[in-house]
């Protein structure tokens, strides 16, 4: 009777080894798993607040193009048209037409006041 009693032991205490060994390699790997989320949600939380600021970044640049583009688009239309290419020539070439004679005007400089 004592034999097959320390057999039962035995089995019972193997089974319970088992047992206790599956528990604490089962609580290792979802120690391992919760790690990898607390780590994952941290990186993904930085990677989501980089993109945003880069996005916003970039609309920023997007509407300052826009606009660009459109100052450039009425400037295109003014400089289509023949008084547009005069005005040009004249402000910026120093150009005169027919029968016109260029008078520059120059400032004295300002150290010549005294």
């Amino acid at each position: 009777m004592k034999q097959k009693r320390s057999s039962l032991d035995k089995k019972q205490l193997r089974k319970i080894y088992k047992d206790r060994v599956y528990h604490v390699l089962l609580s290792f790997i979802m120690a391992i798993c919760f790690l990898q989320l607390i780590c994952g949600a941290g990186i993904n939380i930085t990677r989501f607040i980089t993109l945003n600021k880069q996005i916003h970044e970039l609309r920023e640049l997007n509407q300052d193009a826009t606009q660009k583009n459109i100052q450039l688009k009425e400037q295109l239309k003014i400089y289509s048209s023949y008084r547009g290419i005069e005005e040009l020539a004249r402000n910026n070439l120093k150009m005169v037409g027919k029968d016109e004679v260029l008078v520059l005007i120059r400032k004295p400089p300002a150290n010549l006041n005294n």
